[in-house]
């Protein structure tokens, strides 16, 4: 079983033959042509946080999700998340989980989140609220949307649900690239698997530099597959990792 995100940077014969026109070429035309502007409180377009000296990166990312989604749970404004200090230790507390059991993170222990850390992660997550103003008007907010396992992939969680728009975080310091569509697309396909079609879009947000990108599925898929339609590509996908023996033959 491996998951999504390495099935997404693995089979590059399998990805050539699905989407032949998923292009070095197309990935930069959708950092251009698909992007959606994010704008402040104020109005204005909304700047990126850059990573400060000696800043734990991941770290600070994983509370900035973590302290966006329990703001969202507890129905708390995002710029009052300094004044709950009982969230604010909960988020890094998570974070600091997240990335010691998944990011492979040493020492064993890590350190608690420094002030000068806590301080960027506050700006990241109020970055959040510059992607729920893009997606006005919003009826249902879901972190964390679950996808169940299918074939040779394991049960995902995804970032974010807005309505129909499947939203994948980025908290990075590069441009969308191939293996985000390809992790977006592999989600679409679980939920296929699931007998369910849930999204209508899917986004990349990116609070690190302050963008977003979004795209409907329908005609992002006919165009990087050449003309083939969603049902057909995500089938392919559910079939082709629904046959075990080629996983077997696979090394990662």
């Amino acid at each position: 079983m491996i998951s999504e995100r390495a099935f997404a940077k693995s089979f590059p014969s399998f990805w050539q033959e699905l989407v032949p026109l998923l292009t070095p070429r197309f990935v930069g035309l959708f950092n251009e042509a698909y992007a959606k502007e994010l704008l402040d409180d104020s109005g204005a377009p909304a700047a990126g946080v850059p990573i400060g000296p000696g800043t734990r990166a991941d770290v600070v990312a994983e509370f900035a999700f973590w302290a966006a989604r329990m703001c969202h749970d507890a129905d708390l404004p995002l710029d009052q998340l300094p004044a709950h200090p009982a969230l604010v230790r909960e988020a890094s507390r998570r974070a600091l989980d997240v990335v010691q059991r998944y990011e492979g993170a040493k020492p064993a222990t890590l350190d608690p989140l420094r002030p000068d850390e806590l301080t960027e992660g506050y700006a990241l997550t109020l970055s959040y609220a510059s992607l729920y103003r893009a997606l006005q008007p919003i009826a249902k907010v879901e972190f964390a949307p679950q996808f169940l396992g299918c074939g040779f992939l394991n049960a995902a969680g995804g970032d974010i649900g807005v309505d129909g728009t499947l939203v994948e975080v980025k908290t990075t310091t590069r441009k969308v690239a191939g293996k985000d569509l390809r992790q977006l697309i592999t989600y679409l396909a679980l939920d296929v698997g699931a007998g369910r079609q849930r999204w209508t879009h899917i986004g990349i947000f990116n609070p690190r530099r302050g963008t977003f990108h979004r795209a409907e599925v329908d005609a992002l898929l006919l165009r990087v597959s050449g003309g083939k339609p969603r049902i057909d590509v995500l089938g392919d996908i559910v079939e082709f990792v629904q046959a075990t023996e080629v996983f077997k033959d696979r090394k990662f």
